[in-house]
């Protein structure tokens, strides 16, 4: 036989190509945790100022006993406050003329949903930023998580008298650190892993419970000195807030208009390029201390 069509000749000759672009698109691994349930949201109120005032109302306190004929004295009322600040975050995608031309399956409207899905990315990694602010931490420098980290942590909780929910993010290494430290003990408590309609319920970060203790996994979680911080807490530790876009923006050129998110369109005729812009303007803050501990092991 002779002249048999060949296939790696006909990629030579340009009779085939080596290669096919698939009209599939998959995903790269990454962290899709969102920490906004765990921190209490504060509505924001633009009357000409980017950082918003919080009251903390005064402790309550017990009757004192008055004798018959005396008069009472009056008591402290002492409030607080803390302060959240509004900060402009963006992030743009671009594509040129040619991209589409060429059929790639990388388009605008993947841009923008990328872009969208960055709005919990950034407040996650805002959320996790403020876990190195408070001032009691539990855990050793260098050493890795253990059971007893957590108990730390959760003793200096209830010592604070804080009650209700309470919730503990890790980083990766720290979670895989808890679960190999769980394995050693005995005992009836036992880590409750996520099912399947948990992840639906509390999102992709939730990782189960223990000693009824919430516990959600994030690689946000700040490495610092070797060590990664993550943190336990109950509600109104952290507290959020987001401006929406105001004005400015011509309505045609609007993609995603949300009270969390503006994605607009941005057009370079000369250079034959298309961009998505995305705008947020969140803010995180402490808002009561006591209501936190870190949590401070090796990375």
């Amino acid at each position: 036989m002779a002249n048999e069509v060949v296939y790696s000749d006909l990629v030579s000759n340009g009779g085939a190509v080596a290669e096919v672009l698939s009209a599939m698109v998959m995903d790269q691994l990454y962290d899709p945790s969102d920490l906004r349930e765990i921190c209490t949201r504060i509505p924001y109120e633009n009357i000409g100022s980017l950082a918003t005032a919080v009251t903390l109302d005064a402790v309550p306190g017990a009757f004192a006993e008055v004798s018959d004929g005396s008069s009472v004295s009056n008591s402290a009322y002492t409030t607080g406050e803390f302060t959240l600040n509004v900060t402009q975050y963006m992030r743009a995608h671009e594509l040129t003329d040619l991209v589409g031309i060429s059929g790639s399956p990388i388009n605008l409207q993947r841009l923008v949903d990328s872009l969208s899905i960055g709005v919990s990315l950034t407040m996650t990694d805002l959320i996790c930023t403020a876990f190195g602010n408070l001032s009691q931490t539990a855990g050793s420098s260098g050493v890795n998580l253990t059971v007893d980290d957590i108990f730390e942590a959760q003793f200096k909780l209830n010592t604070a008298l804080n009650s209700g929910p309470i919730f503990c993010v890790l980083a990766p290494v720290q979670m895989n650190d808890l679960r190999s430290s769980i394995r050693g003990e005995s005992g009836t408590i036992q880590f409750q892993p996520a099912t399947a309609e948990m992840l639906q319920q509390r999102g992709p970060g939730y990782q189960g419970e223990f000693n009824g203790i919430q516990f959600f996994q994030s690689d946000s979680c700040a490495t610092s000195g070797g060590n990664r911080i993550g943190a336990m807490l109950t509600q109104g530790c952290l507290g959020y807030t987001v401006a929406r876009m105001q004005g400015h923006v011509p309505a045609q050129n609007i993609l995603v208009n949300t009270p969390e998110l503006l994605v607009e369109l941005v057009r370079d005729g000369y250079g034959g390029q298309t961009a998505a812009v995305a705008h947020m303007y969140p803010g995180v803050a402490e808002i009561e201390d006591a209501r936190g501990v870190g949590i401070v092991t090796d990375a």
